[in-house]
């Protein structure tokens, strides 16, 4: 049996054995960042553009009607939104392709080949995602409503954060299930997912995550100092042009930085999954 080193060294490697592929994944991080801080900057937009209205009338923000808002802006971010939703499932859809080929012990990444495989595969991927994840957003949204600022709150805030751990290592196992066996059902198999880690040793199960996730943070500390002195480069290259070199950087991390990263930890999950069924 692999040793979580092993399959950590191993995950770190994988991504190198095709970059024309690595970049194509990249493509779609590049075009999700990208978006993401337009959105960001347009939504900003929108919100001082309502603090100058409410500043300027007698109204609250609650009582302006929608066509006194920047109507063009606000369907511009919601189409972009919903463009990036649609970028994030075929994201997912490979991330699903590269557990199988890890769980299926392939050298090389998936193909870009059966786009509409990839886009069902994210809308399954996200299903899951959304499920198990389901309960702790509940529990923490309706404490928040239900106590709102008492003394109970930290209590809630408390419990929904151990809810959001369990899921997750939950979820990471559901996920490989579910791809293991192509069958959306697998992924709430529970006696099934359960036996894995405990197979596995629930020890080494969580000892190899988070290590993974360590070594993550590693990487993004160096990568966040170097992308910081490329930043300051292109700030003094381009003047006066923010929103530009923002754009420039978003498209640098998500070409080359997370798309490494997300091949490399779903290679982890699909070597740990592997490792289980043994």
């Amino acid at each position: 049996m692999a040793s979580i080193t092993d399959c950590v060294v191993e995950g770190l490697k994988y991504p190198f054995n095709d970059i024309k592929k690595l970049l194509g994944f990249g493509v779609l991080f590049a075009l999700i960042s990208a978006l993401s801080t337009y959105i960001g900057v347009k939504s900003f937009g929108i919100f001082r553009a309502t603090v100058h209205i409410v500043e300027n009338t007698n109204m609250t923000a609650s009582q302006l009607s929608f066509s006194q808002l920047p109507v063009g802006d606000i369907y511009l971010v919601a189409g972009l939104t919903i463009v990036g939703f649609i970028i994030s499932l075929f994201i997912m859809g490979y991330q699903y392709g590269i557990i199988k080929f890890s769980i299926d012990k392939k050298e090389d990444l998936p193909g870009f080949n059966d786009i509409i495989a990839m886009f069902i595969n994210g809308i399954k991927y996200f299903i899951v995602t959304l499920a198990y994840n389901i309960i702790p957003i509940l529990v923490l949204l309706g404490g928040i409503a239900l106590v709102g600022e008492s003394s109970i709150l930290p209590i809630i805030l408390v419990i929904s954060m151990l809810l959001f751990i369990i899921a997750y290592f939950l979820l990471i196992m559901a996920l490989n299930n579910m791809i293991a066996h192509d069958s959306l059902k697998k992924a709430f198999d529970f006696n099934e997912i359960i036996g894995n880690i405990s197979n596995l040793g629930w020890g080494k199960y969580v000892g190899i995550i988070l290590f993974t996730i360590i070594v993550m943070m590693i990487i993004s500390v160096a990568v966040s100092f170097i992308m910081s002195l490329i930043t300051v480069v292109f700030a003094a290259t381009i003047n006066n042009q923010a929103l530009i070199v923002s754009v420039a950087i978003a498209i640098i991390e998500g070409l080359f930085i997370d798309s490494y990263m997300s091949v490399f930890f779903n290679r982890v999950c699909g070597s740990v999954y592997r490792e289980s069924i043994k």
